[in-house]
């Protein structure tokens, strides 16, 4: 299995001074149109969890008659279990710039930010020094590569808030607003950054777009299957005996290869339970339906969904009240609280988690379930849309381990 096809391979040229800029050169040769159309051609996804097709977000961006257009590259990666984002920009920062400079081109935008998690120090420090370097070899700035293309690029600091991975948060985090969502419509790409036709895009996302333009890599669109082409980054945690970060290509290996195989299977004598495919904001999905391939479509067939790519293994030694109520906490903790569904509604899940482990009460699925299809219908972003999805899969695979019936308010 070759786990080294496009990100992982052995050519680390990571200096602005060695390194070939060949993926953006060959895209200043193409006309935008040409560009969005070969990404379009690859089937590129969004890989931040959304799925969108990138092709055709750009091609809305571009066909928006503004001058003041933004390319934002969104490195807040704060799901739990998502680490994929933290390695590329560690250890190739190159092939994230450049996937930034082709989506600035093919867009028309002149100006671009690429916003980082605070707590990613390290790649805090890697990536501001790339763009020192940059700028200073005219890779970045006015006419580059003798191009009739522009670009200022610049960095924003996260300060640690998990709802700014949401684009409309983020937008307003740059912007120096709490990071909080917006209603949609109007979507970023209509009125975002400033008020000007915003394009954000995955860490991920552009380094598979830099990949698509660089001649010497595999052709994107011959890897993976239909609906899921090129490969995926996996974060892969937690009951397994080798977590790490894995290269998959799509449909070649099946969910149970991604634990018993490059996870090298689980760790002491506990069996595994389930998954959880792509961080909390997932659907757990259970060991036996695990012989089926990774892609796109077997999540939703399975009523899950990729997400960040978060693989997490859990054995069958835990307790799932307390899991539930692990992820309760972190989305009440974390919600902005902008909206009330979301805002309301993980408080009213957490206290309704905690009195049933305080013997106060049974659990009522009914309710539960009221709760979370309401968020996931009127929370304004993602992130609050999907913050029951765990909690929801817990309760509609293992109810037979709980006690159902009224919640007893005192």
């Amino acid at each position: 299995m070759n786990l080294e096809r496009v990100y992982l391979k052995g050519d680390r040229l990571d200096d602005v001074d060695n390194y070939h800029f060949n993926s953006i050169k060959n895209a200043l040769t193409m006309s935008r149109e040409e560009i969005i159309q070969k990404v379009k051609d690859s089937e590129l996804k969004g890989r931040g969890g959304a799925g969108f097709p990138t092709g055709l977000k750009w091609q809305f961006a571009k066909d928006i008659d503004n001058d003041n257009k933004y390319l934002v590259c969104n490195g807040d990666e704060g799901e739990p279990g998502t680490f994929k984002d933290r390695y590329l920009l560690e250890e190739r920062p190159l092939k994230v710039l450049e996937g930034i400079m082709i989506a600035a081109y093919a867009v028309g935008a002149a100006r671009a930010y690429i916003y980082i998690r605070g707590e990613y120090i390290n790649a805090i420090k890697k990536f501001q020094d790339v763009i020192d370097k940059a700028e200073k070899k005219n890779i970045l700035g006015e006419n580059i590569f003798s191009s009739d293309f522009s670009l200022e690029l610049r960095l924003v600091r996260g300060a640690g808030a998990y709802v700014c991975g949401d684009e409309t948060s983020l937008l307003n985090s740059i912007e120096g607003k709490r990071g909080r969502s917006r209603i949609k419509p109007p979507y970023p790409i209509q009125k975002g950054l400033f008020d000007n036709p915003t394009v954000v895009n995955n860490v991920e996302s552009l380094c598979c777009a830099a990949e698509i333009f660089n001649e010497d890599s595999v052709e994107f669109s011959e890897l993976g299957v239909e609906g899921s082409r090129g490969t995926k980054l996996i974060s892969l945690s937690g009951d397994v005996n080798a977590p790490g970060l894995y290269e998959i290509e799509f449909a070649k290996v099946t969910l149970n290869d991604i634990i018993y195989k490059l996870g090298q299977g689980m760790r002491g004598s506990e069996t595994l339970s389930f998954i959880i495919p792509g961080g909390v904001s997932t659907a757990l999905i259970k060991a036996e339906d695990l012989e089926l391939p990774y892609t796109y479509q077997t999540f939703e067939k399975l009523g899950s969904s990729l997400g960040s790519g978060a693989v997490i293994a859990v054995n069958e030694s835990h307790d799932l009240l307390d899991l539930m109520l692990n992820v309760s906490r972190f989305y009440m903790d974390e919600t902005c609280g902008t909206c009330f569904p979301c805002r309301e509604g993980n408080r009213q899940i957490n206290r309704i988690l905690k009195r049933y482990k305080d013997n106060e009460s049974e659990l009522d699925f009914e309710l539960i379930n009221d709760i979370g299809n309401t968020i996931k219908l009127a929370a304004r972003c993602g992130l609050g849309q999907s913050s029951l999805s765990f909690i929801s899969s817990v309760i509609n695979n293992y109810s037979s381990k709980f006690k159902s019936g009224g919640v007893k308010y005192a």
